[in-house]
């Protein structure tokens, strides 16, 4: 079943709001913060007295435009300690060979829940992001919707080194699910992915709309970005840099795919968009050239607008890739991968090729950009020919 994000409950109650960052939170964020921000607002704006638990990293800021649509907003700052000791406390749920559901589980945040759950008279749990999802055994009394950012087992098989733990990740996000009575998912093939599961409860297709970049300290600014177009052909990548799928990916395209492309396009230029941005990366695009490691951009849209080219070429993950979406509603044309494209609706400016073909449809398209460029210019040259000769006149040699 299909349903607008604005709409995701049809009861109004009080709901405590489980989330591992601050939704639409400031500092080393990325597109998820957005889509919990989302959720919130539309729990908000459908008369929900909301209440909310953020286990946020301390590099993360909450918002407080967010803050003060809730009834109550508690920050419980994450860190390496608590995710061990939340490890240790979820052995028995599965923590040691799928760690992902389990992060914020620690005996510290699983007593500030319960009092949380007496303190505000809790009908209903929310609960955002996967490393959220152990909390759902504990919660078996009160009704419990899950926001599935990603379908985990589905991500972990995509990755040769932790392919094996995928039937353990499998029957754990089974177990963890069999708590939940509602999932929203971003995509129909995310909710596919959740019937394969045997998740027996109702399954909600909540597609996100217009999803805001989150607030970073120090952005560049993304006029200045732009003025760096002039007289080239300029392909932009947009993403959380530290994020491993957006590292390795962008990664393996310098080394294997750009290099190509610049041979046929010399003009090429790439400039990669986001926080984040690892050492290694940078030497890698200062050793094939023709690359810009910006960092944070204040707000990508313009980029995105002026670029001759978008591209996604990401080679693992899961979920819906939302930076693609932001490329798209901004009217750019991106070429992505199968994986960059998933659960993103056909379109014509949407190009999806294979890994091996992604050079040559690269190419293709800039072969096709020069030669409506150089028409167009010849057939202004032409025009001002013609005005100036008359457009009848014969010329005799």
């Amino acid at each position: 079943m299909s349903q607008d994000a604005g709409e995701p409950l049809k009861t109004r109650s009080k709901v405590l709001f489980l989330t591992s960052a601050h939704p639409g939170g400031r500092g080393a964020i990325g597109a998820g913060e957005g889509i919990c921000e989302s959720s919130l607002r539309a729990l908000v704006a459908s008369g929900h007295e909301v209440h909310v638990l953020s286990f946020a990293a301390s590099n993360q800021a909450c918002n407080p435009e967010v803050v003060a649509l809730c009834a109550s907003y508690t920050t419980l700052v994450h860190s390496s300690v608590q995710s061990v000791l939340a490890m240790v406390r979820s052995l028995r749920w599965g923590s040691l060979f799928a760690p992902w559901f389990f992060t914020r589980v620690s005996p510290r945040n699983v007593g500030v829940v319960r009092s949380a759950l007496v303190q505000h008279g809790i009908c209903k749990v929310w609960i955002d992001f996967p490393s959220s999802l152990g909390f759902a055994p504990l919660l078996d009394a009160y009704d419990i919707d899950y926001f599935v950012h990603d379908v985990v087992s589905q991500k972990v098989g995509r990755k040769w080194l932790q392919r094996v733990l995928k039937p353990l990740v499998e029957s754990t996000e089974q177990r963890l699910m069999s708590f939940v009575q509602r999932c929203l998912v971003l995509s129909e093939k995310d909710a596919g992915l959740l019937r394969g599961l045997g998740f027996g409860g109702e399954i909600i297709v909540s597609p996100p709309k217009h999803i805001k970049v989150g607030s970073v300290p120090n952005a560049v600014s993304v006029s200045t970005v732009v003025a760096g177009f002039a007289g080239g052909l300029n392909l932009v990548f947009f993403g959380n840099m530290s994020r491993p799928e957006n590292h390795w990916s962008i990664v393996h395209f310098l080394l294997l795919v750009y290099p190509s492309i610049r041979r046929a396009h010399p003009q090429t230029r790439l400039w990669i968009l986001g926080l984040g941005a690892r050492r290694l990366l940078k030497l890698v695009a200062r050793w094939i050239g023709g690359t810009h490691v910006v960092g944070a951009v204040d707000d990508p849209t313009q980029a995105f607008v002026q670029a001759t080219l978008c591209i996604a070429p990401l080679r693992n993950g899961a979920g819906v890739k939302i930076k693609v979406l932001q490329m798209l509603e901004a009217g750019a044309v991106v070429i992505a991968t199968p994986i960059g494209a998933e659960g993103v609706a056909a379109k014509p400016e949407l190009i999806v090729v294979e890994e091996h073909d992604f050079a040559g449809a690269v190419i293709d398209f800039l072969d096709s950009t020069q030669a409506s460029t150089f028409g167009a210019l010849g057939s202004t040259q032409h025009t001002e020919a013609t005005m100036q000769d008359g457009p009848h006149e014969k010329r005799v040699l």
